[in-house]
């Protein structure tokens, strides 16, 4: 039975003053009507089916549906969205808490920790921070994107860099998976169990998840446009590489709701729960090349960066940000005291969501 204007409108309103009482908002007055207008446009225009937003500015607010076909489900602020990229943050703030605890040199070759791959009979100067940079010299081929997991990972500690280390920026999701296998080699755990026990865990993110959650009501649905290879069940990781992988990969395709990723970048910017490195090595600047900036995990604005469209914006050159394919971003600016969500379930493509979702970004960072 398809769900009717008001019974969605009425769930809506249920869910922002929900979000509100948990505490997922961080105890501010709701989304003002500028944030929700252009919410709105972007599920009319078909640029999404649904959103979830959030900011320790406003509020939580919910628009649209979390699934495609009747019955249409509106989405609220418990509904889980695949992160894509987004989730590599996870990863990033893993490394970053190791590094702060001295179990991990972000400056040695990671080959140091993957002692399988191939580099590391070479004098790899590759490290882990050049990882998290994305500026290490590795390209974004895929030759280990396999079902077969032996060959997954075979593939993975054969590939090679293309350039020079440090001589370009080239967004790479294998740099990223490498971090993951870095976190379980340092500590014992695969990535699901090490986030719950460092990180998830103690900023209270009880809902976020490498894991697939099939079966799960609250998790949105992705049209086939959005990912490679077979349809996927609601649920069932975006990206291939995790789709294939036998358990979760550092690349991203975690799941989470807007309420624990406003958690987790209501932190960052607080700078409460966790040592001063942890939040210090994720907000420097340590790599700008080519118009290009990026901190440990994070983009930084610049005039060719993924976040290009952001120095049109009023964020500061010290805010940090990333986007996933899936259609989220999050933001953290301190110098405008501000964090924030986008979390969202695109229809259009990439790039024609990437311009909202920014601004979406922008409008709660001046809701005062």
């Amino acid at each position: 039975m398809t769900t009717s204007r008001r019974e969605f409108l009425k769930g809506s309103a249920l869910t922002v003053a929900a979000a509100i009482g948990s505490g997922g908002c961080i105890g501010v007055a709701a989304v003002d009507d500028r944030v929700r207008a252009e919410m709105r446009r972007c599920v009319a225009e078909g640029l999404y089916s649904g959103l979830a937003c959030g900011s320790n500015h406003c509020g939580i607010a919910a628009e649209g549906f979390g699934t495609l076909e009747d019955p249409r489900l509106p989405v609220t602020s418990g509904s889980l969205f695949d992160l894509a990229s987004v989730g590599k943050t996870q990863t990033a703030a893993l490394c970053a808490l190791l590094y702060a605890e001295g179990r991990l040199d972000v400056d040695a070759p990671f080959t140091e920790y993957l002692a399988e791959h191939v580099l590391a009979k070479e004098g790899c100067r590759i490290t882990v921070r050049d990882l998290a940079t994305h500026s290490g010299g590795f390209d974004n081929s895929k030759p280990y994107m396999v079902a077969d997991p032996k060959r997954m990972f075979a593939a993975l500690y054969a590939k090679r860099p293309v350039w020079g280390r440090g001589e370009r920026y080239c967004y790479a999701c294998s740099n990223y998976v490498y971090m993951g296998l870095i976190v379980e080699r340092v500590t014992g755990l695969d990535l699901d169990a090490a986030a719950r026990k460092m990180l998830w865990g103690p900023l209270g993110m009880s809902r976020t998840t490498w894991k697939t959650v099939v079966g799960d009501p609250d998790a949105v649905e992705y049209p086939q446009s959005t990912y490679d290879g077979p349809k996927r069940r609601i649920g069932e990781r975006n990206d291939y590489c995790a789709h294939l992988a036998p358990r979760p990969m550092g690349n991203g395709a975690c799941f989470s709701t807007a309420p624990d990723m406003l958690r987790f970048v209501v932190d960052m910017l607080r700078r409460e729960r966790f040592a001063k490195a942890y939040y210090d090595l994720q907000f420097a600047p340590s790599f700008a090349k080519g118009g290009h900036r990026r901190s440990f995990g994070w983009d930084m604005a610049d005039a060719k960066s993924t976040f290009s469209v952001w120095t049109e914006t009023s964020f500061s050159r010290s805010a940090i940000c990333h986007t996933g394919w899936t259609g989220s971003a999050i933001a953290v600016d301190p110098e405008r005291n501000f964090a924030g969500v986008v979390l969202g379930n695109r229809l259009a493509s990439k790039e024609k969501t990437m311009g909202a979702r920014i601004n979406l970004l922008d409008l709660m960072a001046n809701c005062l």
